[in-house]
């Protein structure tokens, strides 16, 4: 059993222990206890509570697991997602809509600096899926990412993964009994001294030819989608100014096949507008949403949703398959 799972079983059947993890008497008193007991005649039908405890616990685990394994299965064994974000509106020209609103971006005030580093904080969730033989198992784990960056690409990187969360303590057991990503979700930060701070794209987004920059590495033939994904990798590395940001919502206002899904309150309880590419490129129809601010451009989240189709993804359509709310974009220190 791995140390994961034996964790988790533990926490599981926690509540059953009459001990509540503690010992119940000091090392030496279970020493001279133990002895006793060793030299003490038994009745053959008795049994220690404890080591029943412990035979009850073990049946209850293996009951659990290879109920898992054997029992049959609901279909589709359905994992939560979040809620969809409720839109209102969404008439008028995509194009024409985001367009003026990168006209106002333009115009908008520039980042708060207090320092040199470009700071970002971004909140997101996805839908982790481990697949066995012919079962899938997915999880919903939130993590928040937040770096600082400076000019000469030195800065500080770091990601908190929050709890896995599941519809069942039967599905965590067996996602925890699998074991594949158990050992990669612990929180990590890494400082990177100068030129040594990676990026998708080597320089900063230029003054002239953004479009053709922001492809590089994103390849146009893959669909207007890509261009969506372009934009949110970005926003994921790089600080975007205004003049920036208006150039990016102008690329994507000429996108064809670009809707417009109308205002929505973001994950943030924030007030944005929304518009969506819908593409097949990765096997199920995906709609791809952007949230903009529609005051100053700036990007409030990215929204992935199967609006149909779930393939073999053990959710249940629409559904939300992950999303990312940018919180913070500013300039500040490095913190010590």
């Amino acid at each position: 059993m791995s140390p994961s799972l034996t964790r988790d079983v533990r926490r599981l059947l926690g509540p059953a222990d009459p001990t509540d993890g503690r010992p119940l008497t000091a090392a030496p008193d279970r020493r001279a206890d133990l002895d006793r007991i060793l030299a003490t005649p038994q009745p053959r039908r008795a049994r220690p509570v404890g080591r029943a405890l412990v035979a009850a616990a073990a049946a209850l685990v293996l009951l659990v697991i290879a109920g898992l394994q054997f029992a049959p299965q609901p279909r589709p064994a359905v994992a939560a997602t979040p809620p969809s974000l409720r839109y209102s509106g969404g008439s008028g020209s995509a194009e024409q809509l985001l367009t003026g609103i990168a006209t106002k971006a333009a115009g908008a005030p520039a980042p708060d600096r207090s320092g040199d580093y470009e700071h970002l904080v971004i909140q997101s969730w996805s839908l982790w899926t481990q697949v066995d033989g012919e079962r899938v198992t997915s999880a919903i784990i939130p993590s928040r990412a937040e770096s600082w960056r400076r000019a000469d690409d030195s800065g500080r990187r770091s990601t908190a993964y929050e709890r896995a969360e599941f519809t069942s303590i039967g599905r965590e057991v067996l996602w925890r009994a699998q074991n594949l990503f158990d050992d990669g979700l612990d929180p990590w930060s890494e400082d990177y001294a100068a030129g040594q701070f990676g990026a998708m794209w080597a320089d900063p987004p230029p003054a002239d030819g953004l479009d053709d920059w922001l492809h590089i590495g994103h390849p146009r033939q893959n669909g207007p989608y890509e261009t969506i994904v372009a934009v949110t990798d970005l926003a994921r590395e790089r600080l975007l100014t205004p003049a920036t940001r208006a150039e990016l919502l102008r690329i994507v206002a000429r996108l064809p096949g670009l809707t417009y899904d109308g205002t929505v309150t973001d994950r943030a309880g924030r007030a944005g507008a929304a518009f969506s590419i819908t593409s097949d490129h990765s096997g199920l129809p995906t709609r791809h949403t952007l949230i903009v601010d529609q005051a100053t451009g700036a990007l409030l989240g990215y929204e992935q949703m199967l609006p149909t189709d779930t393939g073999k993804l053990d959710v249940r359509a629409p559904a939300v398959i992950g999303y990312e709310t940018y919180l913070t974009a500013d300039y500040t220190t490095l913190p010590k």
